[in-house]
């Protein structure tokens, strides 16, 4: 993965200049190489990732990033080489930013979240492109209850967002949506508790993010709190329910955020 810690650390140096800019970016979700895959050496969840690999080198956006459930199963060597010869297909001059999903760290404790970090090289990321704040977390210590790791993650997001106030926009991306479709809908494994949910709402508006990116449901979802914009993504690799594998093409304009949800082979930027 160094290849990708070096790009990452490139862009982490972008300025927030040109804010006039529309930044346009794409937002990938759950390759999870391996899940719901019978096929030998993976064969459907390597051709999948190759069709989302395909669509960002012809796009060419200004970065990616991939909200978490990089492989199914950690422990498993080949998932992990699908994964990253896939990864490594991208071309070098687009920053890739990947963050754990709860398959990369299950469950998250101390020891899991370091094989994470040996994997992928960080667990967060925070830069600006063009005036528009990108700011990464990793949401397995507030669905797993870790209490000390959430402490301390929280700190470092407050220190980012207070950093970013003078974005034109900002953007966080995480892996299990916050909410899905409404701020009072049950908890489940698909969205933050609701005492979790009302504090990050709270801790959004106070700083004035403008939408909050994530995955996990594999299939997709929308919905605007208090201004805010909430964008799940379906999954590159299998999809559950009635989505469908693919990608989100973001663009971050002067005037407001738009994206468009298509399969990998259909993905354009003509929206």
């Amino acid at each position: 993965m160094k290849k990708i810690l070096l790009l990452a650390a490139l862009a982490l140096s972008a300025g927030a200049c040109c804010n006039n800019k529309t930044v346009t970016f794409m937002h990938l979700s759950d390759p999870q190489i391996g899940f719901l895959d019978t096929t030998a050496h993976y064969a459907q969840s390597d051709s999948l990732m190759g069709l989302a690999v395909e669509a960002v080198n012809r796009i060419k956006p200004a970065c990616v990033v991939i909200t978490g459930d990089l492989v199914n199963n950690t422990a498993d060597a080949e998932q992990k080489a699908v994964y990253e010869r896939r990864l490594a297909e991208i071309d070098p001059s687009i920053p890739v930013f990947a963050l754990p999903g709860n398959h990369d760290e299950r469950p998250y404790t101390s020891e899991n979240h370091a094989a994470f970090l040996a994997f992928n090289g960080y667990d967060r990321f925070s830069f600006t492109k063009d005036g528009v704040a990108f700011i990464g977390f990793d949401s397995c210590p507030i669905k797993d209850g870790d209490v000390a790791a959430e402490e301390e993650q929280l700190d470092w997001l407050k220190a980012e967002l207070t950093a970013a106030r003078k974005a034109r926009q900002i953007l966080l991306f995480t892996h299990c949506p916050v909410v899905r479709e409404t701020l009072d809908e049950p908890e489940d494994y698909f969205n933050f508790s609701l005492p979790k949910r009302e504090e990050y709402l709270n801790l959004f508006k106070e700083y004035g993010v403008d939408a909050v990116f994530a995955g996990h449901t594999h299939t997709c979802y929308y919905t605007e709190i208090d201004g805010i914009q909430f964008i799940t993504a379906g999954p590159v690799g299998s999809p559950l329910h009635d989505g469908f594998s693919g990608l989100n093409v973001v663009k971050a304009a002067p005037d407001g955020i738009t994206y468009q949800y298509t399969a990998c082979p259909e993905a354009t930027v003509e929206f």
